[in-house]
């Protein structure tokens, strides 16, 4: 009776090492290729640098021209020649490199011409009065040569370092991959054959040791990102940055979605919800800041909508809401529209809360203008039944208050409790109040 059982547990000690032997081959694999990789960047940087040098050449270049026609010197062909030789050592050490295929065939002709201008300049130089035409051929062929040179290191970023990142990334993913599916490994062997310590120890070391590949891979990305100078390019990772602070602020407004869940207290209840609609405001500017085409200038409108339509759906209004919102103010940037759309969060979340209380309807106002530069000035409350006290926006005592006075005092603005029905506040920037006083 025991035989039978004993015999398939048998067979999990050995699948389970040729399991552990894939991994391991696997690992290597991937630790050859993560050294491949990191071989063909090298050489693309120091390919850089030669070219940073053709380009100093160039300028050397030049000012031998100059000297040569003004000082009546001869140098010119020595430092034509070592331009020549290094154009040609480049091309041929770093053959089949992305942005060296052509450099030698496009730089010989204007390098040629430009031979030729210099010795035009020299002996013509003397018999006219003022030789600009040729200095300015010259200067042209100089101009054209440097853009072969800036161009064929473009295409060293484009087509080389570029797509290394890509391939470190997918490395990353694979390091990812192989480092989740060890532990479950792991913990299946723990299971399986009882030896929970030895495995547990085992899986330590293997975590260390991807722990060890996943820093060495951060520094190569750091490495390549600081070779990476396109506006292009700096555009695109600063987006992947605010998309990933979107996620994690999403994930974040999850996890208390979960804990509120666990709680019956509707006081309680509440703050969890005011806090989740602090975090998607915040998240909101994330989200359009990668979605603008405009880092630094974010659309005021869009996001505006967006948190309003969030906040109806949190505090599920059933009142016929008339939305007063006018907009003056295109575009404003992260550091303005974070605390801005925060203020506008804890108003118009007061207003969903208390002002329509035994109401069928009513009008939620925002009126905005100006602009960043120049300062804004902002209407924005609603209709309904107006703060039984005024003591408290002068005196502080909740923290939606506190954070509307300390949100106002971020863009340097002044906020007061305007007069009138409802609740409605004036926000109005320090500059503005300067240029009025003025």
């Amino acid at each position: 009776m025991s035989h039978p059982i004993q015999r398939p547990r048998m067979r999990w000690p050995v699948a389970a090492a040729l399991l552990a032997l894939l991994f391991i081959a696997y690992g290597i694999g991937l630790v050859s290729r993560s050294r491949e990789l990191q071989g063909r960047i090298g050489r693309e940087v120091r390919l850089l640098e030669e070219l940073s040098r053709i380009n100093d050449d160039l300028h050397q270049l030049a000012i031998t021209h100059r000297v040569d026609v003004n000082a009546d010197r001869y140098q010119w062909p020595d430092q034509l020649q070592r331009l020549r030789e290094r154009v040609q050592q480049t091309s041929t050490r770093y053959a089949g490199s992305p942005g060296v295929e052509h450099l030698s065939r496009e730089m010989e002709p204007v390098l040629q011409q430009a031979d030729s201008l210099h010795a035009q300049s020299r002996f013509e130089g003397r018999l006219i009065a003022e030789p600009r035409s040729l200095e300015a051929v010259f200067e042209i062929m100089i101009a054209r040569a440097q853009k072969i040179i800036d161009r064929s290191a473009r295409r060293v970023h484009e087509h080389g370092l570029s797509a290394h990142t890509a391939t470190l990334s997918n490395q990353w993913n694979e390091a990812q991959f192989l480092l989740i599916t060890a532990c479950l490994l792991a913990i299946g062997l723990a299971w399986l054959v009882g030896a929970r310590d030895r495995l547990l120890v085992e899986s330590r070391t293997h975590a260390e040791q991807l722990d060890t590949a996943r820093q060495k891979l951060i520094a190569t990305n750091q490495e390549l990102r600081e070779t990476m100078l396109s506006k292009e390019e700096k555009e695109v990772m600063i987006k992947e940055i605010h998309h990933r602070v979107k996620n994690n602020l999403q994930i974040v407004k999850s996890l208390i979605r979960f804990q509120m869940d666990q709680v019956k207290d509707p006081r309680t209840l509440e703050l969890f919800n005011e806090c989740m609609n602090r975090v998607s405001a915040m998240a909101l500017v994330h989200e359009q800041t990668y979605l603008s085409k405009d880092l630094a200038n974010i659309p005021v409108d869009s996001y505006l909508d967006c948190l309003v339509r969030d906040l109806v759906y949190a505090y599920s209004v059933n009142v016929r809401l008339n939305m007063d919102i006018r907009i003056d103010v295109e575009t404003l940037s992260v550091d303005a529209l974070v605390p801005l759309g925060l203020l506008i969060n804890e108003v118009i979340s007061n207003s969903f809360k208390y002002a329509f209380q035994g109401r069928s309807g009513g009008t939620i106002t925002v009126h905005m203008s100006g602009s960043e530069a120049d300062g804004l000035h902002m209407r924005i409350g609603d209709d309904g039944v107006g703060l039984k006290s005024r003591d408290g926006f002068h005196r502080p005592n909740s923290l939606g208050m506190d954070l509307i006075h300390t949100l106002a005092g971020q863009l340097d603005a002044d906020i007061r409790l305007m007069d009138g029905p409802g609740t409605q506040y004036e926000l109005v920037s320090h500059k503005l109040s300067k240029r009025k006083v003025a």
